[in-house]
């Protein structure tokens, strides 16, 4: 008998997008075919119980994990307000069925280590590169980008640089500091001015529109810069650019590269927010998109030049808004919500990649990375 492959899927973590990460964790664990994978769902949080960037109550909760003494709720009031009350329960089962994931680095009595790793957090401390150098430096395979390529897409300010410098439109914008807001409030304003209202206020280094604000008069910049500063110590004054909104996933190795249909993304809210992107009565996602042959084949190959020029590997998925003639982007995400209902898997489908076969081909493309 052939012996499965042990996945573990790195899930939860201490972002402010640790709900979503359940469910994705979950979904991704659920739908491993059980004859080859023995998947064991793993938080990250266990390791950060000394880490004086988290809130007491997270330090807590990163204890207990790690003894095993007990699991604090994860929802919190948003969640309970704006997600379904399918995701919730996806969220509660998953933080159930956690384990710490020293398991995987240090097996405990009768565990065995992990043969790769299934990264499925989003934000900092999972999506951002810094999980993935622990995992370069423990030899343990993983899906997803690397340590530069996740740390550069990570950061709107830095993935916008080298997107433009490969020749890709992007927004214009300003970066306001928590320090420098704090010395001169008046400086966010005038970087707006600049930029032109109206004007989206988000946080540099966050996902799941966590902090994000559309700002359509200068009396709403104010709450919009603290909102976002509330998530990280840099906010992005960005343009706010109405079109079409496309999103493009990318799949594969360095030989095998190829994006898969395009996405149109309707919402029926002010712009795509945490709401619209995980309540499905929030937004419509058409795929393929109401758009030209051309234009969506224009739409792969940015999203394959994004990909390449941030040095994605395994998938990632690229959000831009069709304006016109201008098709412009707005982020690439290395790791892309990957429940079943999620964008990337979506297109897969429509591509004929069932979401079980789209999970192996990830698994086997980071093992044949390190010979595995």
């Amino acid at each position: 008998m052939t012996k499965r492959i042990r996945v573990g899927v790195l899930a939860g973590g201490a972002s402010a997008e640790r709900q979503i990460s359940l469910a994705t964790g979950l979904q991704i664990a659920e739908h491993l075919p059980k004859a080859r994978y023995d998947v064991v769902l793993m938080d990250p949080l266990a390791l950060m119980a000394g880490n004086r960037h988290l809130s007491a109550e997270q330090r807590a909760h990163a204890k207990a994990l790690a003894d095993r003494s007990g699991r604090v709720d994860p929802l919190t009031e948003r969640d309970r307000r704006e997600l379904p009350a399918e995701f919730l329960r996806q969220i509660e089962r998953a933080a159930e069925a956690l384990v710490p994931v020293t398991s995987a680095i240090v097996p405990s009595a009768g565990e065995a280590p992990i043969d790769v790793a299934f990264i499925a957090l989003h934000g900092p401390w999972g999506e951002d590169g810094t999980l993935q150098g622990l995992l370069e430096i423990l030899g343990i395979p993983y899906v997803g980008s690397g340590v530069l390529a996740s740390a550069l897409a990570m950061d709107k300010v830095m993935a916008k640089r080298i997107l433009a410098e490969a020749g890709l439109d992007v927004p214009r914008g300003a970066v306001v500091t928590r320090a420098g807001h704090a010395r001169s409030p008046a400086a966010a304003g005038e970087a707006a001015r600049a930029v032109g209202y109206p004007v989206f206020v988000k946080p540099v280094r966050q996902g799941s529109s966590l902090g994000a604000t559309l700002v359509e008069r200068p009396d709403g910049l104010a709450a919009a810069v603290d909102d976002a500063l509330a998530y990280d110590d840099r906010a992005l004054i960005e343009e706010r650019l109405a079109g079409t909104e496309l999103t493009v996933g990318v799949v594969g190795g360095d030989d095998d590269l190829f994006a898969l249909p395009v996405i149109e993304i309707v919402t029926e809210r002010t712009f795509f927010d945490y709401k619209a992107k995980y309540d499905p009565s929030a937004s419509q996602e058409i795929c393929p998109a109401r758009v030209p042959d051309d234009v969506a084949r224009r739409a792969q190959d940015v999203a394959l030049e994004a990909h390449r020029a941030l040095g994605c590997a395994d998938l990632s998925r690229t959000d831009m808004i069709l304006r016109g003639a201008r098709m412009t982007v707005l982020e690439v995400n290395t790791i892309p919500g990957m429940t079943a209902n999620s964008l990337l898997p979506k297109s897969a489908r429509v591509a004929g990649v069932p979401f079980a076969e789209l999970l192996e081909r990830l698994i086997r493309s980071a093992m044949d990375r390190t010979g595995r």
